[in-house]
Formats: structure tokens, C-alpha cells, sequence
């Protein structure tokens, strides 16, 4: 018994220096080891910001025009369309004045492409003002010539991105034309808009 109570002490007292070593691990020759992930880190480096997911810019899509945003009372900014974030849209301008619709965006992917679709996040916040409802989708690879459009249509009334998709097409530039909003308001706005080769 005499021996077993010990032993018992022995592991109590090995669990205890384990214990003191883990919280320092000074020596080289200890009774434990830490754990990989209990390892203590270095200080982290300088973070960078984020970088734009590459699927939803892998193009290096970048706004060349748009016919209205907002930029006093909101970022309504239309480069907000392109830039990977889902938190920010592009809004046409609603503080002095309100354009009716329709509303157009042209973007240039960095270099043409043969694309297949495209697509259209609403925006994400409590807000749906701007929301699209029906739209005409065109292409060009000149920039200034986007002929009839590729495809056109209605999006339902809801925050999902939607896709939608048509023959493949080579182009350097899309053209997204908002022809109504879903409350039949002036406005348009977009949190997000990519392309589906």
C-alpha cells in the first residue's frame, strides 16, 4: 500500500512539474511535451488587408462607367460592384436626385475572355432599395459597341446571388442594364457583379 500511495505521489508530483514546464518549458530535458498546438507562437506579423477572392475577381473585372451612384450620402460608389465584398453595392444617386430607371454598369475584365453567364448579388444589408427586377445583360469588346443584348430577363425578389447563364460569348467588356427595381422605384443597386466562364 505503502508503495502504491508513492506512486501515486510520484505521478502527482510528475503531473505538477509537467504542468510548470508547459507553462515555460525552459529546458531541453523535460518529462513532458507540449502539444504541436500548444506550442507558443510568434508574434503575428503585420496583417495585409484581405485579398479580393480570387473567384469572385479572377477576371480583374474593373467599373469603366456607370450612369448614376451616390457618393454624398452614401459609398454608393460603383466601383463597390467589383470589389469582392459583399458588405458594399453600388447605388445610384438618391440624396439630390433621383434618376428613374433604367441604370447601366460597364465593366472591363482585364483581358478578353469567353464567358458563359454572369452574376448579380443584391445587396446585403437591412436595405432593399435598388434591388434589381428586370435587366438586360450585353457584351463588347470594344466598349462601345454592345449590340442586343445576350440576355435579359427578371430576378426574384430575394438577397440570393443569382446566375444566369447564355451561349459562350468572347468579349472585353459586360454591360448590366437595370431596367426596373423591384419596387418599381428609381434606383438601382448591386453588392455584387462577376461573370461565369
Amino acid at each position: 500500500m505503502k508503495l502504491k500511495l508513492n506512486s501515486i505521489s510520484f505521478c502527482t508530483s510528475t503531473l505538477a512539474l509537467c504542468a510548470l514546464l508547459a507553462a515555460g518549458c525552459a529546458t531541453k530535458n523535460t518529462c513532458c511535451t507540449m502539444p504541436a498546438a500548444a506550442t507558443p507562437a510568434a508574434a503575428p506579423a503585420a496583417q495585409t488587408p484581405a485579398a479580393v477572392p480570387a473567384a469572385a475577381n479572377k477576371l480583374g473585372l474593373k467599373v469603366v462607367k456607370v450612369d448614376s451612384e451616390e457618393t454624398s450620402g452614401e459609398d454608393g460608389h460603383g466601383a463597390n460592384a467589383v470589389d469582392g465584398d459583399p458588405n458594399t453595392f453600388w447605388h445610384t444617386q438618391w440624396q439630390d436626385a433621383n434618376p428613374p430607371c433604367p441604370h447601366e454598369i460597364v465593366i472591363e475584365l482585364a483581358m478578353p475572355a469567353t464567358i458563359k453567364g454572369f452574376t448579380y448579388l443584391p445587396r446585403q444589408d437591412d436595405g432593399i432599395n435598388g434591388t434589381i427586377k428586370d435587366y438586360e445583360f450585353y457584351v463588347s469588346n470594344d466598349g462601345q459597341d454592345f449590340g442586343q443584348p445576350v440576355s435579359k430577363g427578371s430576378f426574384e425578389n430575394n438577397k440570393d446571388l443569382k446566375t444566369v447563364t447564355f451561349a459562350p460569348v468572347a468579349c472585353h467588356y459586360i454591360k448590366l442594364r437595370a431596367m426596373s427595381e423591384i419596387n418599381g422605384e428609381a434606383w438601382t443597386s448591386a453588392a455584387e457583379i462577376g461573370v461565369v466562364q
